[in-house]
């Protein structure tokens, strides 16, 4: 084989490696060139249609655009991984009762969630979620108010989301979060009759926080501060999920 035939299948090697790279490579900057290249701008998923009404408030709205929420990246999945301790039952019932909830929420957002594996993380509502830049997976954990002072008094549950502004002067986004469920409240739900949909409701409360709702003013929809009986979303919620499934893609 002569070298200039070496040469030009090296040459051509390095250009499928390229293109391989462009279109499936991880990470921010291969992201930014696949941007450059018109490659994987389009939402993983869609949102829900459905019915119009109720209310529905943000926790935090663009900069300058005060009817444009702050919202996930629809472009990525947002990974999150399960700490079990504390949750009733075993590990297996815990995880299968936090990926049922988020199932609900990314088919109403569109948003597409990636189960990352359980872990032995512990909440943290005190110190950064992103630090150094990178972006830890949402924690969902169980905990009580003695490690996690939020959870003080009549609190469930509490959850909310980190966000940063995107890349090249673009919106605002949530980069990750956590959903801190009290494990004493839990405790007490496995003994009562609707004490699983009471907690499962409670999760999608804290899961809506986590997408970026606030809590509402009604007590027909589910992210009304206090729990009133309702065990699935209100009309509003499922508008606001709509909403913010429909964010920018970085």
């Amino acid at each position: 084989m002569s070298e200039r035939w070496r040469s030009g299948l090296a040459l051509v090697i390095s250009a499928v490696v390229l293109v391989v790279m462009v279109f499936i490579g991880p990470g921010d900057e291969l992201a930014a060139l696949r941007r450059v290249f018109g490659i994987g701008q389009d939402p993983l998923g869609t949102p829900a249609d459905v019915a119009p009404g109720g209310v529905h408030a943000f926790l935090q709205t663009q900069p300058g655009h005060p009817r444009q929420p702050v919202a996930w990246d629809p472009c990525r999945e947002i990974r999150y991984e399960v700490n079990p301790d504390g949750a009733p039952g075993d590990a297996d019932d815990a995880v299968a009762f936090v990926q049922d909830a988020v199932e609900e929420v990314s088919a109403l957002t569109g948003l597409q969630f990636d189960y990352v594996g359980e872990t032995d993380r512990r909440p943290s509502w005190e110190a950064s979620l992103v630090p150094r830049g990178r972006s830890e997976p949402v924690l969902v954990a169980w905990a009580d108010e003695d490690e996690v002072d939020e959870l003080s008094g009549d609190v469930a549950g509490v959850g909310g989301a980190v966000s940063q502004q995107a890349p090249a002067g673009g919106w605002r986004r949530y980069v990750t979060g956590q959903v801190t469920l009290d494990s004493d409240v839990y405790e007490q739900l496995d003994d009562e009759r609707d004490g699983e949909a009471r907690g499962r409701a409670i999760l999608l409360h804290e899961l809506g926080h986590l997408v970026g709702l606030d809590h509402v003013d009604s007590p027909a929809e589910l992210m009304f501060a206090d729990e009133v009986g309702l065990l699935d979303f209100g009309t509003g919620d499922r508008n606001g999920l709509v909403r913010l499934g429909k964010g920018q893609c970085a």
